[in-house]
C-alpha cells in the first residue's frame, strides 16, 4: 500500500445507529461525541465505520479499537 487516506469528522445521523466499536445503539443527533471514520487506501474502496463518544473518546486516548464497518445504505 503506497497510501491511505483518514476522515474523522462528526457523523450526524436522523436513524438509529450501533457503534462500530462496542456495538451500543445509540441516535447519533443526541450524541455529540460520535465519529465517523473513514479509511481509503490508494486504489480501492473506502472502510467507513461510526465510533460513539466513550469510543472515540478511548480511541483517542491510545486504546486500541477493533471497528465493524457501516452497513452500506442503498441509493
Amino acid at each position: 500500500m503506497t497510501s491511505l487516506t483518514l476522515s474523522l469528522k462528526h457523523a450526524p445521523f436522523r436513524d438509529e445507529r450501533r457503534c462500530g466499536a462496542c456495538g451500543a445503539s445509540f441516535v447519533a443527533e443526541e450524541d455529540s461525541g460520535s465519529r465517523m471514520i473513514t479509511m481509503t487506501p490508494a486504489g480501492a474502496d473506502p472502510f467507513t465505520a461510526l465510533m460513539c463518544g466513550g469510543c472515540h473518546s478511548k480511541w483517542s486516548h491510545g486504546s486500541t479499537v477493533t471497528l465493524r464497518p457501516l452497513p452500506r445504505v442503498a441509493p
